[in-house]
């Protein structure tokens, strides 16, 4: 610089483009949070009425909860002075997720559900194929016995091969239960220490036709595996009559080789649809045509996202087991964790919970199981 030069004046010039990107930053987030804010307003508007939202319905709850929590932090070096705004919008979006994220933050501070002792205790699993696919039978039984329940709850009582197949263990479970009695309905097989006074198979035949998509397949000759999903018995517990609803609901989408790529994948996500919406039906039905306290419990193959729970939810006490986040599923051979519960338990009036906990399967099965003890009221 020559003596004759003169400085250059300092200007706002420079710090403009950090200026200008943090607005653009914000403005990011803000698009960002809304689209969010939609999809979640979307879900309550479209869960349970359209059939492709199925596959929404089995993305893991606690995932609802990550979007505003990370707009939140990208909130903090870009918004400044306007940042507790952003934060009071992303703490609402949080609050419309949390009810639907699966996560049970008052286990933090509380015990397991409760209300004292327990009248009757209820065992309810899905044994994955029985004993037949994967297991030795002697360690099936021996894992079975070992819960020493009451009332026993029993679902994929088959087997596969290119199609799942009816299996025959009546003459086993009757050598090792011989003070049970016994229901055997499709897949599902309960075990009662009480008298068991009635047993209904709840099946969907009338409300699904033989060209709608839920149709069982031409050439299954195991039509009641497509058809009956629910089995109800009714026990005597000591002069009560307490209905016993044993669940395993259809799978909402493939769980095996078809890719997401292919149309076979999404005719069986709309096959099923129809399969698991009429199934709610029947059961939400009976429940309400039913005079006694009712127990429901199984495997429902369904998220807390999904609207045949929250139909659930909204006329029965489903408890959430003693785990800040309670899951049930893949307990083994699947190359993901565990981040569903898709097993449950729910009670109408006339029942409390005493005790509820979800239960290692032990490697028998992919599910883990469900132990409840039942307060007579």
């Amino acid at each position: 610089m020559s003596l004759t030069e003169k400085p250059v004046p300092a200007t706002d010039a420079e710090p403009e483009k950090p200026r200008r990107l943090r607005r653009l930053g914000v403005r990011l987030v803000l698009g960002l949070t809304a689209l969010w804010a939609l999809f979640l307003f979307a879900h309550l508007i479209l869960a349970g009425r359209v059939w492709w939202w199925s596959l929404i319905e089995m993305v893991p709850p606690f995932a609802l909860l990550v979007p505003p929590v990370l707009l939140a932090l990208c909130a903090i070096p870009l918004a400044r002075g306007r940042r507790w705004r952003l934060w009071a919008v992303h703490l609402a979006v949080f609050a419309i997720a949390y009810p639907i994220a699966g996560l049970n933050l008052s286990a933090l501070f509380t015990g397991p559900p409760g209300e004292g002792d327990a009248d009757v205790s209820v065992f309810t699993w899905n044994a994955d194929y029985w004993h037949y696919r994967w297991d030795d039978a002697d360690e099936f039984y021996a894992y079975l016995l070992e819960q020493d329940a009451d009332v026993y709850l029993l679902t994929e009582y088959l087997t596969r091969t290119d199609r799942v197949e009816i299996i025959d263990d009546e003459a086993a479970l009757r050598a090792h239960f011989p003070d049970y009695e016994l229901v055997i309905a499709s897949e599902m097989v309960t075990l009662s220490r009480y008298p068991i006074v009635e047993s209904e198979a709840l099946d969907t035949e009338a409300l699904i036709d033989a060209d709608d998509p839920g149709a069982p397949p031409a050439d299954d000759p195991w039509r009641e595996y497509w058809t009956t999903k629910i089995l109800r018995t009714d026990i005597d517990v000591d002069g009560q009559v307490v209905s016993m609803y044993n669940l395993h609901l259809s799978v909402p989408v493939p769980t095996g080789e078809a890719s997401p790529l292919s149309a076979e994948f999404y005719e069986y996500v709309r096959s099923q649809y129809q399969r698991r919406s009429s199934q709610f039906t029947v059961l939400n039905e009976d429940i309400d045509a039913n005079p006694h306290p009712v127990f429901i419990g199984g495997d429902l193959n369904s998220t807390i996202l999904s609207a045949g729970v929250a139909s659930l939810r909204d006329r029965l006490d489903c408890p959430d087991p003693d785990s800040v986040m309670p899951v049930s599923w893949p307990s083994i051979r699947f190359p993901f964790p565990k981040w569903w519960r898709l097993d449950w338990v729910c009670t109408g009036p006339g029942l409390g919970v005493a005790d509820y906990r979800i239960v290692s399967s032990e490697g028998l099965s992919d599910h883990d199981a469900q132990m409840v003890g039942l307060d007579i009221r």
